[in-house]
């Protein structure tokens, strides 16, 4: 038998590499095929308002009209996902924000919480938050009418704020799902741990704390009880001066306070520098317990007023356990340095910023980030 020639063997590599060819380049086509054909991402969430509602494809582009919701965006680094809001006010774009997102000031804002139809339409968002106050006028259903998807995620305390991170993670998904879950176990840990090394005092000797919320020039002007700042002021081992005067309401006159005479004041908002040197110098209010015994306390504030809502609040369990009850606080390693360290860490794993220990500290200490107080006193 004749052995192959060599014209016989080329032949023969070039027609195997020929159906080599010929296979990949179907084999692509089917995978291209098979890849197009692939549903696009879609999710069904429930959400505050118990409206059961479904998302297609991913959110990119949303517009959020709840202030107290949008600083959460920044604070996990999804400021770009952010394309309107409903006011750009001043207190939402404060210096904190603008050192941590400094585009927050270039996004349009739409006069309110109840802009038209025609104006989200034209910022074309993959995703409407309404504002809490317009859920039960049915602007979410307008909104979804038009095909535009939009939910409720309001929150009023850390239980509300964890159903609805849950909700917004769900929504949002990969890196920031990640985030918002980590944030719903670390709020979690840390209360559970607060009120475990609280649980020893009774009620009658805990201290009651007054809180003042610092919108404006006003050291009346409180929240009323039920509200978050009795969740973390009790879940630290204080009595809420909410509840022991059964506020329903934020305003109290200062009579009441002067007859209360709080054993510990926390001065918070933006104007807290203005309210604490009001409550050392002026009659009435230069004399109360919290006063004299040196328990007077300014409250941090970033993007949001820790004390309040949104993601900056898991910083203020610890922080105000250190005002309530410091000894226990520093038995368990709670004090200015961890908080500094607290700070620092957890800005660094939300927005991916890492703040300086000069920085912190002026956070701590209810400052911008430069120092200076945001309505000092003149």
């Amino acid at each position: 038998m004749k052995k192959p020639t060599s014209l016989f063997r080329k032949f023969t590599l070039l027609f195997i590499l020929l159906l080599t060819l010929i296979s990949f380049s179907m084999n692509s086509a089917i995978a291209d095929d098979t890849k197009s054909d692939s549903p696009e991402r879609t999710i069904t969430v429930t959400d505050m308002s118990g409206d059961v509602v479904t998302i297609t494809g991913e959110v990119k582009r949303i517009i959020n009209l709840w202030p107290a919701g949008t600083s959460s965006f920044f604070v996990m680094g999804a400021g770009d996902l952010i394309v309107g809001l409903a006011v750009n006010s001043p207190g939402t774009m404060n210096s904190w924000t603008q050192l941590f997102y400094p585009e927050c000031v270039n996004i349009p804002a739409l006069g309110g919480v109840t802009p038209s139809i025609e104006d989200l339409i034209n910022l074309e968002p993959d995703l409407v938050i309404i504002h809490p106050t317009t859920a039960a006028g049915g602007l979410a259903q307008q909104i979804r009418s038009v095909g535009i998807p939009a939910i409720n995620i309001n929150f009023s305390g850390y239980e509300t704020m964890i159903k609805a991170y849950t909700v917004l993670g769900e929504v949002l998904g990969g890196e920031y799902q990640e985030k918002l879950n980590h944030w719903c176990s670390a709020v979690e840990n840390k209360l559970a741990n607060a009120r475990k090394i609280t649980s020893d005092i009774a009620k009658d000797d805990r201290p009651v704390v007054f809180y003042i919320g610092g919108q404006t020039e006003s050291v009346t002007t409180t929240m009323g009880a039920g509200s978050i700042i009795s969740d973390w002021i009790e879940s630290t081992g204080g009595n809420s001066a909410a509840e022991v005067m059964g506020l329903t309401s934020g305003d109290v006159t200062p009579e009441a306070i002067w007859d209360l005479n709080p054993d510990i004041i926390i001065c918070a908002g933006v104007y807290q520098h203005i309210n604490k040197y009001v409550l050392e110098n002026e009659e009435g209010w230069k004399d109360l317990k919290a006063v004299t015994t040196h328990r007077l306390y300014t409250n941090p504030y970033a993007c949001f007023n820790w004390d309040r809502f949104g993601l900056e609040s898991q910083l203020q369990i610890n922080y105000a356990l250190m005002c309530i009850q410091p000894e226990i606080a520093s038995e368990n390693g709670i004090n200015r340095e961890s908080m500094v360290k607290e700070i620092i860490e957890f800005y660094k794993n939300y927005t991916d910023f890492e703040l300086s220990r000069e920085q912190a500290e002026n956070m701590l200490d209810g400052l911008r980030h430069d120092g200076s107080a945001e309505f000092p006193v003149q």
